[in-house]
């Protein structure tokens, strides 16, 4: 499916943000939250109040530990590049997922240089609520994320 991503810009929102609802369909979604809750478990990183999947590389000071991305999440990294809201030269390259459950998220924060200048999120399972925030010195925008 193509998209005219100029038609799906928030107009109360930084300038660069879009929201595209139904990114993917109903099939899709069940797919991917069966392979997520599917891999091996050593893949999930548990924290304090979430567990997470890195897939695509392991994120370090130096620049990005590359790692293959497998199949069922290259299709979708496919489908974000050609919306071509990422530079032409860049394809997303890496993928975070965040598991929060009902009332959960975490507090404002950067992504870092790393995830400069361009990310992506997809939502499976629920809603989710993004707060952006004004920066206080350095020019970034912070974000809040609740599930």
């Amino acid at each position: 499916m193509s998209y005219d991503v100029d038609k799906f810009k928030l107009q109360k929102a930084p300038a660069t943000i879009y929201y595209i609802p139904n990114f993917v369909n109903d099939e899709e979604e069940k797919l991917l939250l069966n392979k997520i809750y599917n891999v091996p478990k050593p893949k999930w990183t548990q924290l304090s109040n979430r567990r997470l999947q890195n897939w695509g590389g392991i994120p370090h000071p130096k620049g990005m530990l590359v790692e293959q991305i497998p199949q069922w999440l290259s299709l979708y990294l496919g489908k974000v590049y050609e919306l071509g809201v990422f530079n032409d030269d860049i394809k997303p390259n890496h993928v975070l997922i965040n598991e929060y459950l009902a009332g959960q998220g975490i507090m404002p924060h950067f992504d870092g240089p790393l995830f400069y200048p361009t990310i992506a999120t997809l939502s499976l399972g629920s809603h989710t609520v993004l707060n952006f925030y004004q920066p206080q010195d350095d020019g970034k925008v912070s974000v809040e994320v609740r599930g």
